[in-house]
């Protein structure tokens, strides 16, 4: 019955999704007009040397790639439009290791249309790429196909149409109504065996928060509710009331209680409600810093939360941040998508605990289908010095499945720097560690892998680049264990 119900209203919901897209299409020409926009299309070519083409633990061959590519970038914003799009496609060939020629796509774009003044607009969201589902999975040094039975192809997107209101100055509203939907589809070449592929999922979430307008200067509050339904029966509830006290201008007092349900998470043996609070303190001792910690009780057992900011300079800023969370690998690959932000220097849509490029697709850990219990931290440092831009970010996620309780550790640490050497020579250097420090089955691992590369603007709009990568894995299983060194040389021209 319930099976029933969350597909009848997957496919209704879904509908009147497609149906807005398809007006937003039709109408995009009047919500884009009087705006400022950039749109570059885009051609590259590649030729590039590998060590180990088949991205193999022993046995390694040299072979040369070609790569030919082409993509468009649409950025902007107009009357009603916000839109920030990229799209890639790229094809292969391998010069020996022929099994391996293919294509691949990739694709990230967010967009925001006001479709009645101020009170109603439609966020959509979308992201594809390949994917292993694998930590150990296919891998290698550089962009291109590997012909493993681990890889998928990602379709990750979102549809939010969300109504607001203020009641005058004292309180207001928001309703919003997300259709989720993440597609596991075959890759081009070494793909996952149909039968063996995740099954597609499907979210529905309706949330609806009621908070105090600006009159309610020193004491804030609000109130939010929602229920999410999927077609894999992981559905959940949720009623939070929090509030915030201004004790001074530099002290805050936080607190929060609420009642949440998740079915089949393995929380309660008999998914009954669970009761949490969390209280704590805010404090920004000055316009550049701001920290924030919180205590309480949730997901059965005791909780802690935070965050911390400190702007260095104008373009500078050091970022910290710890949070609990109970939900699936397909929820998080939703919440990536949907918590991506536009980084105002640089024009790119990054994730807010690193600054990096986003990437909502990828996982640092195995697919599970199973509900989990991660704790996420994350230390960030972006930002640019004069000809120089940095970002330094270290993260250690603590992941445990219920109710079996099996837990795994891995820790990541990555640092890239840009330098604008001369006006028309760029170079850059960029490192990424990663290791597995606890796993269910005992193993071990850690990869490290990095560029080194120098762009050349040969013309206006026509760019040159020699890169050096390389990659590096060691795990206790020797099947494993990987190294790859690629030296390319690419061309590429926006029109």
């Amino acid at each position: 019955m319930m099976a029933s119900r969350i597909s009848h209203i997957s496919e209704a919901v879904r509908l009147r999704a497609f149906c807005c897209v398809g007006l937003s299409v039709l109408l995009l020409p009047q919500w884009a007009a009087a705006g400022e926009w950039t749109i570059s299309p885009r051609a590259d070519f590649e030729q590039s040397i590998t060590d180990n083409v088949r991205s193999v633990a022993d046995g390694a061959e040299s072979d040369l790639i070609t790569t030919a590519s082409a993509g468009i970038g649409i950025s902007g914003v107009g009357r009603r439009l916000q839109l920030n799009f990229d799209y890639n496609i790229s094809q292969d060939k391998f010069w020996d290791a022929k099994e391996q020629d293919g294509f691949r796509q990739s694709m990230l774009g967010v967009g925001n249309v006001e479709l009645f003044d101020d009170y109603v607009f439609l966020d959509t969201r979308a992201s594809v790429s390949q994917q292993s589902l694998a930590r150990n999975g296919g891998e290698s040094a550089s962009d291109r196909n590997v012909v493993t039975n681990d890889q998928t192809t990602v379709v990750n997107y979102s549809i939010t149409p969300n109504y607001g209101y203020r009641f005058h100055n004292w309180t207001e509203t928001d309703v919003r109504i997300s259709f989720n939907e993440t597609r596991f589809l075959e890759s081009d070449v070494g793909s996952v065996a149909e039968d063996a592929l995740p099954e597609t999922s499907r979210n529905v979430s309706i949330n609806s928060l009621l908070k105090s307008g600006p009159n309610f200067n020193k004491f804030s509050w609000q109130l939010a509710g929602s229920s999410n339904f999927t077609n894999n029966g992981s559905n959940r509830d949720l009623l939070e009331f929090s509030n915030e006290y201004a004790w001074s201008r530099k002290i805050t007092l936080l607190g929060r209680v609420g009642r949440e349900t998740i079915e089949n998470s393995g929380i309660n043996e008999d998914d009954s409600a669970e009761i949490f609070w969390r209280g704590g303190v805010r404090l920004t001792p000055g316009p550049r810093s701001s920290f924030r910690l919180e205590y309480g009780e949730r997901f059965d057992g005791s909780t802690f939360s935070g965050d911390a900011s400190y702007n260095i300079g104008a373009q500078t800023s050091l970022s910290a941040s710890y949070e609990v969370s109970v939900q699936t690998d397909r929820e998080l690959l939703t919440q990536n998508l949907n918590n991506l932000i536009l980084n105002p220097f640089t024009g790119e849509l990054v994730d807010p605990a690193t600054g990096l490029p986003g990437s909502p697709n990828s996982l640092s850990l195995d697919f599970l289908e199973q509900t989990t219990k991660q704790q996420n931290f994350n230390v960030a440092l972006n930002g640019t010095r004069g000809r120089n831009t940095f970002n330094l970010n270290s993260s250690m996620t603590v992941r445990t499945v219920l109710p079996a309780g099996s837990e795994e550790k891995v820790f990541g640490f990555g640092a890239s720097i840009n330098r604008r050497i001369w006006p028309d020579l760029t170079g850059g250097i960029t490192a990424n560690y990663s290791s597995t420090l606890e796993s269910p089955n005992g193993v071990e691992d850690f990869s490290v892998n990095g560029s080194m590369f120098l762009d050349y603007r040969i013309f206006t709009n026509f760019n040159g680049r020699l890169q050096y990568s390389l990659l590096h894995r060691d795990s206790d299983q020797d099947a494993d264990d990987l190294q790859e060194n690629v030296i390319s040389l690419s061309l590429s021209k926006t029109f």
